[in-house]
């Protein structure tokens, strides 16, 4: 799976304290590219003028991912040599950019917090993911393994990873005091995940999702 984070520059803390947090799967497996947004620091103000951009490269959303602030723009160019018919009907943003070759009018504002599935009409097997955040800092794990700075003292976090079984724009909450540790000091986090099967149609596996 390929990722991008929205690019632009978040202000961290003077003093953060480092969390170090371990993802892992129902099968004591590592998670990667799983998102994780502290809920209860600071919100993300005002809107940025960077556009992030998902390309489409031989039927595929390229990257198939990405983490952007609420507010921010988003760039569907199409780089095949067919056209494509982008759309998503989640809850923080219905959208639909209708049959068009290299890019559209204009880049897709999103300006509501959670998480955007994003699919061709033409072509179900096309799938991306938009991560909106609402909060800073955020950060997406790389081989279950990721540190995040915060001046929080009891951090509340937010995990959410594309393939998680209760939905794909379902994410979970925890308050850091109540997480396991190991001998490491790394903060447990366990999650259950399978990747979505063969679907006859996008909506068939993604219409109905969960929300937190």
């Amino acid at each position: 799976m390929s990722i991008l984070l929205g690019s632009f520059t978040l202000a961290l803390p003077a003093e953060a304290n480092v969390i170090q947090l371990k993802i892992i799967d129902q099968h004591q497996q590592p998670v990667s590219n799983a998102v994780v947004e502290i809920l209860n620091s600071a919100e993300i103000a005002g809107q940025t003028s960077n556009i992030a951009v998902i390309d489409q490269i031989n039927k595929t959303f390229v990257p198939e991912q990405i983490i952007i602030q609420h507010g921010q723009a988003v760039d569907f160019p199409n780089s095949d040599n067919i056209r494509h018919h982008v759309y998503s009907f989640s809850a923080a943003k219905t959208f639909e950019l209708k049959l068009y070759a290299d890019k559209p009018e204009k880049p897709i504002v999103f300006d509501t917090p959670g998480v955007v599935v994003v699919g061709c009409n033409i072509h179900d097997s096309m799938i991306g993911y938009i991560y909106v955040a609402q909060h800073q800092p955020f950060i997406s794990s790389d081989i279950g393994v990721t540190s995040i700075q915060t001046d929080v003292p009891s951090p509340q976090i937010s995990i959410w990873h594309p393939y998680a079984t209760k939905g794909a724009e379902s994410r979970e909450t925890y308050e850091i005091d109540q997480l396991k540790q190991n001998a490491l000091g790394e903060f447990i986090v366990e999650m259950e995940i399978m990747p979505p099967p063969p679907r006859e149609s996008f909506e068939d596996t993604f219409g109905a999702t969960t929300h937190h």
